[in-house]
């Protein structure tokens, strides 16, 4: 960054904060937006589709009125320095309006246990017997599924279509990819519409099944009875990756060409006549071709999906490889799978001197299983719309660089959406501004954002957000300390800790560590494999690395107050993901 350039205060996708719904926090924010997110992808992509988008969900749920809401930005989500920040107040009000809930319930699903966030404080305006009962009956709805809805199949059917449907990028003018691009964004609105409503259900048939599970003698059955469900998207994605590393390890050509080097590794392995590379080529394609949306910070168009970064998906596979074949997702899952099917036996048998407690719980079991696989899939739908939404700035990028408009193709996402039609009419002089407007981006992305943003509280100025690469005011964890969270996925494991800020820190992942890192998103899956077990500093148990854990057979401890920090890189732990336990062993060598 220009030196002669102060960070400045304030970011020019700050957001007001709400007097009806003060509460915003990161907790549980990393797995939607772990870098901050660029002007563009704010103002067009949030403000303009996922913001209205996620309030048509809480009104389709029935939780909210439309009025309750401000209008034509909702208070959906925060944003500030960049950061994306989660609401806490609309789930709690969710959390008071719905038959049987409550705001701490709220918390505990979504933000896991967490002493930071301000407890709730009750406001009259947040009871509704009307909207309670509209609650009431979609949650009547939810919990008698016994198969995906028709609204989730219709609505992959329409992604598809908007791939199928998508124009020559390249032979647009310029005003032509600026208004597809726009028409591509404002389709998040519908697909954040139904993606809420997946989200709020897939907690549905757990929270009924926790309780009454704990009554019956099985206090920890809620983790255990939704684990290896079979039919997670992200996890089919880990499996078709985990194809290509037994490729990868079998054939001594693929290996000696990404022992070279990940980057050029695929053309190279293009241009070869050995058969077994060309059948790697060939699978590689074809997960290019269902997984290529995947990516890192995959709900902000300026990042990178694996099929615009090939690299990315292909170094996994590189770490991958160094597994033996007995780890792979089939193997890892065959004890949960027996496990589950012997605790659901027994729970229903528990249950079955009442008659009425046994059907409610039946009918929790079956539409948990239905609602976590619905959320993965309409998830994974809707990552393949984001793709949709930033191709067509990718090419106006790619040709506003090489015109010399801007210095290079991803400053077109430090514009906001307002400012793509100034940049189209008057290109002169913007080069110099957005190249200062991504300096200061990348000193966003080194900087610690506030855990929590309330209404009628200062934000801190930008400057005096800490580094990431800062001393850490901790106490470091030693042999015997045993660190406390939530265990969202069963099994003990032990380990090296390698402890990471993102996914690239992740580059000597060896088989059985452990990762300790803030949360995860859909483009670590692949490691999982590779990991022995997984500490996030927050999460819940519908967080993607709880599910995604679950079906892959990975001990899982979730909301453990500061992994990161407290524990040292290198040290050897032992988690159990029933527990939700991190016992320090040794420590870190040296």
């Amino acid at each position: 960054m220009n030196a002669a350039v102060p960070l400045p205060d304030r970011w020019l996708t700050d957001t007001p904060t709400s007097s009806r719904f003060p509460i915003y926090t990161r907790g549980n924010a990393d797995e939607v937006g772990p870098e901050p997110y660029s002007p563009l992808g704010w103002s067009l992509t949030w403000e303009q589709g996922i913001a209205p988008g996620t309030a048509d969900g809480w009104v389709t749920l029935g939780g909210f009125t439309s009025e309750e809401f401000t209008w034509p930005v909702p208070e959906t989500f925060g944003n500030w320095g960049g950061y994306f920040f989660n609401q806490v107040s609309l789930g709690r009000v969710f959390g008071v309006r719905a038959p049987g809930g409550s705001p701490d319930l709220i918390d505990e699903q979504f933000f896991g246990k967490n002493r930071s966030v301000p407890r709730y404080v009750p406001d009259p305006r947040d009871e509704s017997p009307e909207r309670s009962e509209a609650i009431g009956a979609r949650f009547a709805e939810i919990l008698a599924a016994t198969q995906p809805p028709g609204y989730l199949t219709d609505f992959i059917a329409q992604v598809q279509a908007w791939s199928q449907e998508r124009p020559d990028l390249p032979a647009l003018t310029d005003a032509e990819l600026i208004a597809y691009g726009r028409t591509a964004n404002y389709r998040q609105r519908p697909t954040w519409d139904l993606y809420t409503v997946i989200t709020i259900a897939a907690t549905v048939g757990p929270s009924v099944v926790g309780p009454i599970a704990a009554s019956l003698g099985f206090p920890n059955a809620a983790t255990e009875v939704f684990s290896a469900i079979g039919g997670v998207a992200s996890a089919a994605t880990a499996e078709r990756v985990w194809r290509l590393s037994r490729l990868a390890r079998a054939s001594k050509r693929v290996g000696a060409e990404l022992d070279a080097g990940i980057d050029g590794a695929i053309g190279r392995l293009r241009a070869s006549e050995d058969k077994e590379a060309e059948a790697f080529v060939e699978e590689f394609e074809h997960l290019l071709a269902v997984d290529g949306h995947r990516g890192p910070n995959e709900w902000d168009i300026s990042s990178d999906s694996w099929v615009l970064s090939p690299e990315l998906p292909l170094s996994m596979i590189d770490q991958l490889r160094r597994q033996d074949d007995d780890h792979s997702p089939a193997s890892r899952a065959v004890a949960l799978t027996a496990r589950r099917e012997q605790l659901v036996s027994e729970l229903l048998a528990a249950a079955a001197g009442d008659e009425a407690t046994q059907g409610v719980l039946a009918s929790a079991l079956r539409s948990g299983t239905v609602f976590y696989q619905v959320r993965e899939k309409g998830k994974d739908a809707a990552v393949r719309a984001m793709l949709e939404a930033k191709l067509p700035f990718v090419e106006l990028g790619r040709r506003w660089a090489e015109r010399g408009v801007i210095e290079h193709p991803k400053h077109v996402f430090m514009l906001l959406d307002r400012e793509l039609d100034e940049i189209a009419a008057a290109p002169e002089g913007w080069r110099e501004r957005l190249a200062q407007r991504a300096a200061d981006f990348a000193e966003l992305g080194a900087r610690v954002p506030p855990y929590v943003v309330v209404h009628g509280e200062p934000i801190p100025p930008l400057s005096r957000w800490p580094l990431r690469s800062g001393d850490v005011a901790v106490t470091r964890a030693v042999p015997g300390d045993e660190l406390k969270g939530l265990g969202v996925s069963p099994g003990v494991a032990r380990g090296r800790a390698r402890v990471v800020s993102g996914l690239a820190d992740i580059t000597d992942l060896d088989p059985g560590d452990i990762i300790v890192c803030s949360t995860t998103d859909p483009s670590w899956v692949p490691l999982f494999l590779v990991a022995g077990g997984v500490v996030c500093d927050i999460g819940a148990p519908s967080s993607h690395a709880a599910i995604v854990s679950r079906e892959l057979g990975v001990p899982c401890v979730v909301s453990v107050s500061r992994a990161r920090d407290r524990i040292a890189d290198g040290t050897h732990v032992e988690i159990d993901g029933l527990a939700g336990t991190v016992r320090i062993l040794e420590g870190a060598p040296g």
